[in-house]
């Protein structure tokens, strides 16, 4: 999912699964809710957009208003220990699915948040409710609505995020997987707290802001494996993923208690070198994109001196025509670059729904041929002639999959290469802890961001000599990991830049 922003994904997954001719729209709705009155009761905001089935009807009559009970059935240990001076607020997050015309709204799930204050003054946002309508399982809404539950709680200065699965839920994966992705730790509390944990088929995790109180704890499962979170969390998505148990989640045998963790976060390394043009080694600067192959069912962790093989895939942001005849590829930064390129040939692919795309190749370099994949057909390109602009580039999966067959022409283009560094994209990273909140409009809906979102912010889109400027900071000490699985969440989902030095075939 790392090829495109995750509602763009969910947008693909939803047309493919409804055969629709267009694409659908998806804005995030977050609903307040007023209260308390008088008698403790609270009543959701109304729904304004002319939604069929909005929420407050798909549940029960009257659910939204039991916040406090709610929170007591949900989380009693939460609830002793609740400040009730400070009154909880509540929130509904809805992705809102628009279906070919603005009078065909409907609900794709719900995220129903309470926040509070602990007697210790911490401040906590708890999972009430997250459901996704059957209709739209498997199309990446879980991943929205987890996505923007973490920034609403960041910007309700919540101290963590408490939530709970239970094991005997079929579903159990696509539950508990969109927490696992983003750093949530699996959480066991002491014992009599009220609460109910593995042992009774409930599976609770925390997710902390605060990264001094992050601990690794270990999860046991029946089979005697033995796992670290949130180290090893995407070894734990692995794991569940591949078991063969109708109810994977009942594989969870126990979780160290919390308390008792010691403290284990891997330090993330910043290396004194920082990945250079070096005349005798050809090396390219690319986004991870499909290395994380998230969407299939196997994931893999990739660790710096792993060899891999791929096919690069490149997003145009600007182009023009020009009069130069010989390719070039300069970096700017991270996965972006400058370019000149001529376009080798011109592909008609259709996709499993029956649409057309292009697929244009074309040479960078004499040893990098990259993909472009032009959906929308915009671009326009004629074969043989020479371009110049600038864009990014990502990896591309070139493995057949239950999903996708890639085109026998990207077989042609694999390049090998060795990784020879992992690091941060720290210009996404800081748009999302710093700046995000000063934009009132995204390009995709109110309340979710986008990778471009952050690039226009320090000046991309406008003037590629002023947003060199803007970022001439962040080309120096960058923040590096060994390996993909030992990245420390943030708050946000960490866009991995692989530095691979090209094998020559």
């Amino acid at each position: 999912m790392r090829d495109y922003h995750v509602i763009e994904y969910c947008q693909d997954r939803i047309r493919r699964r409804m055969n629709l001719s267009i694409t659908p729209d998806i804005q995030v709705k977050i609903k307040n809710f007023e209260g308390p009155d008088s008698k403790g009761r609270y009543k959701i905001q109304p729904n304004e957009w002319n939604i069929i089935e909005p929420a407050e009807f798909w549940c029960e009559i009257g659910y939204f208003k039991k916040v406090i009970g709610q929170l007591r059935e949900e989380y009693p240990q939460l609830y002793k220990d609740t400040n009730w001076r400070t009154p909880l607020t509540s929130f509904l997050i809805e992705p809102i699915i628009s279906l070919g015309s603005s009078a065909m709204k409907v609900t794709g799930g719900i995220n129903w948040l309470v926040m509070g204050v602990l007697k210790n003054k911490e401040k906590y946002c708890a999972v009430l409710d997250m459901e996704v309508r059957p209709l739209f399982r498997k199309c990446g809404l879980a991943n929205l609505m987890k996505h923007t539950e973490l920034e609403l709680a960041k910007r309700e200065k919540c101290d963590f995020i408490h939530t709970w699965h239970w094991a005997g839920n079929p579903n159990f994966n696509a539950a508990i997987v969109p927490g696992l992705k983003r750093g949530f730790t699996l959480y066991h509390g002491q014992p009599n707290d009220g609460e109910l944990y593995e042992d009774r088929d409930h599976v609770h995790l925390r997710y902390y802001f605060d990264r001094t109180k992050k601990r690794c704890v270990r999860a046991k499962t029946n089979d005697g494996k033995v796992f670290m979170s949130p180290v090893d969390n995407h070894a734990i998505i692995d794991y569940l993923e591949a078991c063969p148990n109708q109810y994977p989640g009942r594989m969870i045998h126990r979780v160290e208690e919390y308390s008792k963790a010691k403290a284990k976060i891997k330090k993330i390394r910043n290396r004194v070198e920082n990945f250079k043009e070096d005349s005798g080694r050809q090396r390219i600067f690319i986004a991870e994109g499909a290395a994380g192959f998230e969407y299939t069912r196997h994931r893999n962790t990739y660790r710096v001196g792993d060899t891999l093989s791929f096919y690069p895939v490149l997003q145009i942001d600007h182009f023009k025509k020009s009069s130069l005849n010989e390719p070039y590829l300069k970096h700017v930064i991270y996965n972006i670059y400058e370019f000149c390129f001529k376009v080798d040939t011109l592909h008609h692919i259709e996709d499993a729904d029956g649409t057309i795309r292009n697929d244009y190749i074309m040479e960078l370099l004499p040893y990098l041929k990259v993909c472009l994949h032009d959906w929308k057909k915009q671009s326009k390109f004629i074969v043989d002639q020479w371009y110049e602009g600038y864009g990014r580039l990502t990896i591309g999966d070139h493995r057949k999959s239950i999903y996708s067959t890639p085109p026998s022409f990207v077989q042609d283009i694999l390049i090998k290469g060795k990784l020879i560094g992992i690091s941060d994209d720290l210009i996404q990273r800081d748009f999302a802890m710093k700046y995000s909140h000063e934009v009132e409009n995204y390009r995709y809906g109110k309340d979710v961001y986008c990778d471009e979102d952050a690039l226009e912010w320090f000046g991309y889109y406008k003037d590629l000599k002023m947003f060199k400027t803007n970022i001439s900071s962040y080309t120096m000490n960058p923040v590096e990991y060994e390996s993909t699985d030992t990245t420390v969440p943030v708050g946000y989902s960490p866009i991995l830049i692989f530095g691979i030095e090209i094998i020559k075939q």
